[in-house]
């Protein structure tokens, strides 16, 4: 029987090339379900059971659904997960053109795997800001076609190269996008003087070139995620890490019915690199939004954002790195995800995870109800895990936190491989979170 949701899932990733896109697919899931869209410089009004959500900056995003309770009674179950991924940004204005061939300057975003990104074929998106009727405008960009490729080195000029070769950001790694020959064509770069990105994105928007004052523009892989196996039961796609918790956790919240507690939904920008900045994990926003509620529906005085906060529960959604036939070695066996085997629990003694015993303890139990299996990872112990949102967002709000994510292949990579089944069994288990909620255990 094939995986339910992995078509789905394939539609939300294609549908989202960048952090920009991502909250924009997720705001639409949420207008499909009736969800009223919220701005943070408004004044609210909340009705008991509806459903809600507010977007930072056009890359990150908090939906709730608001409980029958009291927050400082009920508390709330939270789910998060990072809209991001690494990969090449392009640099705007700057030119690289020799011989009619022109490539466009890149600079690495997050820890990509490099070697990964050659030799395929390239589109590019992002947000473009515009001057227009003497007003400044956002615009998201997608090309959805293949605009770029990273070509490599014939193996004949490094007879080496299979021993392994490090790509030059600033030379090996640019993408090529034109090809004029030698004295250039009327629409090559020896006749214009905008960069090649800028008379792009000029055309695919409908502005010129002299319109556009500045962009966030990504590199992305503009082969389709597909679903292929014997039983269909294998998921390739770029940007599983960390799309596919994404879209985990928008279907559980679309699912859930509505109960005591408070249900919250956040989805970060730039946890790829730090989650430092104003849309990330290590910012005011969720916090912000949890404090707005409680003061908007709880009257119990000024302690009450504390005791909601203090009865609260967050699952962290991020990938997990599955066990790879090829560098067994690599894993501990005891710890090491299989494909399809279930969502693992990801644990660190240096709380690179934020899963303490009692957070494991209570997400297993999530996995226990909806008749799903569950895997833990840990790495080698003379290994460094990567790390989460889990940890940022536990600390800033105070809230028990478990990290859990479906095992993958070859993370950080342009192209990523995981379970299709896995993202059935992790909607399912989040599902019964927010269905349960933040669960009271005895002692903590």
């Amino acid at each position: 029987m094939p995986a339910l949701n992995a078509k789905s899932l394939c539609d939300f990733i294609d549908a989202s090339p960048t952090a920009y896109h991502a909250v924009d697919s997720a705001a639409a899931m949420l207008d499909a379900g009736g969800a009223v869209r919220l701005d943070e410089r408004d004044a609210w009004t909340l009705e008991p059971g509806g459903i809600y959500f507010v977007v930072r900056d056009a890359a990150s995003l908090v939906a709730f659904r608001l409980g029958h309770d009291a927050p400082s009674e009920s508390g709330f179950a939270l789910a998060g997960a990072h809209a991001d991924a690494p990969g090449l940004r392009a640099r705007l204005e700057k030119s690289v053109a020799a011989r009619g061939l022109e490539r466009v300057a890149v600079e690495v975003y997050g820890g990509p795997i490099h070697s990964t990104w050659l030799d395929r074929p390239l589109s590019l998106a992002g947000r473009v800001v515009v001057m227009a009727n003497g007003r400044l405008e956002q615009r998201l960009v997608n090309f959805g076609r293949p605009v770029a490729v990273i070509p490599n080195l014939a193996i004949h000029f490094n007879r080496e190269m299979n021993k392994g070769i490090e790509y030059p950001m600033n030379g090996a790694l640019l993408p090529l996008v034109s090809a004029a020959g030698p004295a250039g064509t009327a629409a090559g770069p020896a006749a214009a003087g905008a960069s090649w990105l800028l008379r792009a994105v000029g055309s695919e928007i409908g502005v010129e070139a002299d319109a556009i004052l500045s962009a966030e523009l990504a590199f992305v892989d503009a082969t389709p995620s597909l679903v292929f196996g014997y039983d269909s039961e294998l998921l390739s796609a770029p940007r599983i890490d960390n799309l596919e918790g994404c879209h985990a956790i928008l279907s559980a919240f679309a699912a859930a019915p509505a109960r005591g507690h408070g249900q919250v939904v956040v989805l970060f920008d730039n946890e790829e690199v730090g989650s430092g900045t104003p849309r990330g994990a290590d910012s005011s926003f969720l916090r912000d939004i949890v404090q707005r509620i409680v003061a908007l529906t709880d009257g119990s005085g000024p302690e009450a954002l504390h005791r909601a906060l203090a009865r609260s529960f967050s699952v962290s959604v991020d990938g997990a790195q599955g066990w790879h036939p090829s560098w067994a070695d690599k894993f501990d066996e005891d710890y090491a995800p299989v494909l399809n085997g279930g969502p693992a629990i990801k644990a660190n003694a240096n709380v690179r995870y934020a899963t303490d015993a009692v957070g494991e303890a209570m997400f297993k139990g999530f996995c226990l109800s909806a008749g799903v299996p569950c895997q833990r990872f840990r790495m080698r112990a003379d290994l460094a895990p990567g790390t989460t949102i889990g940890p940022i967002s536990a600390a800033l709000l105070g809230v028990r936190t478990v990290d859990v994510g479906v095992p993958m292949l070859a993370m950080h990579s342009a192209r990523e491989t995981a379970g299709a089944y896995d993202h059935d069994y992790l909607i399912a288990a989040l599902k019964a979170f927010y269905g349960a909620g933040p669960q009271p255990v005895p002692g903590t």
